[in-house]
């Protein structure tokens, strides 16, 4: 075939390779140098191509990468969104407890859900729409309907006393014994010292809570005993107590008001 490099008639290729065997007319001949020249320009050639399809393919390569992340993002896109808000209204009224101090009023967490179900199962069945703060928080998850009407009962801390008066006093038959600044009673009335409950009970007889006398103050014709207890709201009466000395009644606001102050002799 011709020679391409122009330097001679024709030059033979085996393979599509150039050879240094040329021919000029009928002559032929060996041209190294030709031969070399033409192995330079195909290697110039190749290079100059090779480049090009290189950048194809790591043009590819980053796009499929990146088509990759994207489907992957997208993935864990949905997957966060579809699972945005899977806690629980249980879990949502336990976290609340926690936040609001009134966990330790349960011994668990299925005793905390099981009360506060059972708050709105009284609600729904027609009872007084009160109860204890922890009480609100499982209105507020459960039955929220009941809400607006819900009446959270306050506890109050109570302070009372006992007077035992004795205005006969006498050496021989005091109802009071005196010992320095401390008092008890005496005689008939030796049931009335510090240690002596006082109980606190509501209408129906249920005790609600009990507490005892302090140190007796005062002297031989007055002694006073101390004592304090807390009640919450809702009953009906709270009735009021000391040993076996009688009792006397009171609403919760009178307590609250003026607390108790009883007196015997």
């Amino acid at each position: 075939m011709p020679d391409p490099t122009g330097r001679h008639e024709g030059r033979y290729f085996v393979g599509g390779q150039p050879t240094d065997l040329i021919r000029d007319g009928g002559v032929e001949a060996l041209d190294p140098l030709g031969k070399q020249q033409l192995e330079s320009s195909g290697d110039e050639s190749s290079s100059a191509t090779t480049p090009p399809a290189s950048r194809r393919r790591v043009w590819l390569s980053v796009a499929a990468a990146t088509a990759i992340l994207l489907v992957v993002g997208a993935a864990v896109g949905a997957f966060v969104y579809v699972n945005r808000d899977q806690t629980t209204v249980d879990d949502r009224y336990l976290t609340a407890l926690r936040q609001d101090g009134f966990s330790g009023e349960f011994n668990s967490d299925a005793n905390a859900v099981a009360h506060g179900k059972s708050v709105c199962r009284q609600l729904e069945e027609g009872g007084p729409q009160q109860g204890m703060p922890a009480d609100e928080v499982a209105v507020q998850y459960f039955c929220p309907q009941f809400v607006e009407g819900f009446h959270v009962l306050e506890t109050a801390t109570i302070t009372g006393s006992f007077t035992l008066n004795d205005e006969d006093a006498n050496a021989y038959s005091s109802a009071i014994e005196v010992d320095g600044s401390s008092c008890t009673g005496s005689g008939g009335y030796s049931d009335v010292d510090s240690g002596t409950p006082v109980t606190v009970k509501n209408g129906k007889g249920e005790t609600l809570t009990t507490t005892y006398l302090e140190e007796g103050k005062g002297g031989r014709y007055m002694c006073t005993f101390g004592f304090t207890f807390e009640i919450t709201e809702g009953q009906d009466r709270y009735v009021v107590s000391v040993g076996r000395r009688g009792e006397l009644s009171y609403s919760f606001e009178e307590l609250r008001a003026g607390g108790v102050a009883l007196s015997l002799g």
